[in-house]
């Protein structure tokens, strides 16, 4: 191999190191934005899952305590709404939305409602 053949081969080294360097850092951006994308994910479908437990055990005839106590295991940070609507009950849920990726959503906070119909207690007659 010529000299000139070897001067070459050593500067193309140096640029893959040099290009890795620069794109690393968009690399990590990259990997930590769907991070946080999944961790809203997970963070919507928590209020989804806290409102539908809520609506249903306000529709069985739970206490209001017990229904937003259920809510909260679901969702722990969770505000939590419940009004009767005639036959049906009503579950708001809102939660914060955490993280480094919180900037993302345009509210900041994610929310979930649930509708459930008012069960008969047993032997009750409509």
């Amino acid at each position: 191999m010529s000299s000139a053949a070897v001067r070459a081969r050593r500067r193309d080294a140096g640029m893959v190191c040099a290009e890795l360097a620069a794109a690393f850092p968009a690399a990590v951006f990259a990997l930590l934005l769907v991070l946080g994308v999944a961790q809203h994910a997970i963070t919507a479908t928590r209020a989804e899952e806290a409102a539908r437990l809520a609506a249903r055990s306000a529709a069985r005839g739970d206490s209001r305590a017990e229904s937003i106590s259920l809510a909260r295991r679901a969702a722990p940070a969770a505000s939590v709404e419940i009004s009767g609507e005639g036959e049906r009950v009503r579950v708001h849920v809102v939660l914060p939305a955490r993280g480094a990726t919180a900037w993302l959503v345009p509210s900041g906070r994610f929310s979930a409602s649930a509708v459930a119909a008012i069960e008969e207690a047993p032997g009750e007659k409509p």
